[in-house]
C-alpha cells in the first residue's frame, strides 16, 4: 500500500499511516520494532506486558481526545497518541539511554515522511499542528524497557451549517382571530393549555396569540384541525429557534402537549 492511499479527502488515518512507516522503515526492522494497537496508556502497559517476545514496539492509541471549535471557519480536531518502547537490561541506564537515542532518531525518521505529506494533506482540508513533541516515560513506568510518546493533532474542516433534513421540524400554532364564539374560544385554551378561566379570558383580549409553542408535526395538525372544526382562524409556523424564547412564552399561552 503506497503511502498516497492513506490520504483520502477530509480523512487521513494516523494509524494505518505509522503503521506502514514501521514497516518500511529501515531503523524500525534492524531494531526489531512490531507494530500495534492500544487503548490510551493503560493499552500500552498492557501491550509491553502481553508482547514480551518483542524487543521493541511502535503502538498508535485508538482514543482521539480533541473538539471542534465554533469560529468562522469551524474545524474538528482529533489527537493521535504514538507510543514507542524498547526493552533493555533492568536498571541499566546506559542501555535506557541508548535505546531512548534510537527511539529519538526513529521519531526524526517519522516526522521526515510526516512532513512530505503535510502539503497533500492541506490540499484536502486536513492540517496537522506543526508542533510535534517526543516525549520520555518516567522510567520506573515499566521495568526494563524505555518507553516514549509523541502526539499528532489533525484539524478537519467541519461543515456546521445547518441542515433542517437532519432535524424533525417542530411548530407554533397562533390563533389569529378570536373567531365567531369566543366563548369556545375560552374553553379551548383552557383544554389544550390547563390555564385557569380568567387567565384564558386575558389571553383571547390578546389575539392574535400563540397557543401552542414548539411541537412537533402530529401535535400542531391535530391541535389546527381541532380549532379549525370551531371557525376559529389559526395557522401552524415553523417553530423559529433563534427568537428570544423567554419573551415569546410571556406573550403567548403556552402548549402542555410535546
Amino acid at each position: 500500500m503506497a503511502l498516497d492511499s492513506v490520504i483520502k479527502k477530509c480523512d487521513w488515518s494516523a494509524t494505518r499511516f505509522f503503521e506502514e512507516l514501521t514497516q518500511r522503515n529501515i531503523l524500525a526492522r534492524q531494531e526489531k520494532f512490531v507494530f500495534c494497537r492500544v487503548s490510551g496508556l493503560e493499552g500500552f502497559e498492557e501491550a509491553l506486558l502481553e508482547l514480551q517476545p518483542a524487543s521493541a514496539m511502535v503502538c498508535v492509541s485508538d482514543i482521539s481526545d480533541g473538539y471542534t471549535e465554533l469560529y468562522n471557519s469551524p474545524r474538528t480536531r482529533r489527537v493521535k497518541t504514538v507510543f514507542m518502547a524498547m526493552r533493555h537490561a533492568v536498571n541499566d541506564m546506559d542501555a535506557r539511554l541508548a535505546c531512548m537515542e534510537t527511539m529519538r532518531e526513529l521519531f526524526r525518521q517519522f516526522m521526515s515522511q510526516l512532513i512530505l505529506q503535510k502539503t497533500r494533506l492541506e490540499e484536502n482540508c486536513i492540517f496537522i499542528d506543526p508542533r510535534i513533541s517526543f516525549n520520555e516515560v518516567d522510567r520506573y513506568f515499566f521495568s526494563g524497557c524505555a518507553c516514549a510518546y509523541f502526539q499528532v493533532a489533525v484539524d478537519v474542516f467541519t461543515d456546521l451549517r445547518l441542515n433542517q433534513d437532519e432535524w424533525y421540524t417542530r411548530y407554533d400554532v397562533i390563533v389569529t382571530d378570536p373567531g365567531p364564539d369566543q366563548r369556545a374560544l375560552v374553553r379551548l385554551i383552557r383544554d389544550v393549555t390547563g390555564v385557569d378561566l380568567k387567565e384564558a379570558k386575558a389571553t383571547v383580549d390578546r389575539v392574535p396569540f400563540v397557543i401552542a409553542v414548539d411541537v412537533v408535526d402530529e401535535v400542531a395538525v391535530a391541535l389546527v384541525d381541532k380549532i379549525s372544526d370551531l371557525n376559529i382562524p389559526c395557522k401552524r409556523i415553523v417553530h423559529d429557534y433563534t427568537a428570544d424564547r423567554e419573551t415569546k412564552v410571556c406573550q403567548c399561552v403556552q402548549c402542555h402537549h410535546g
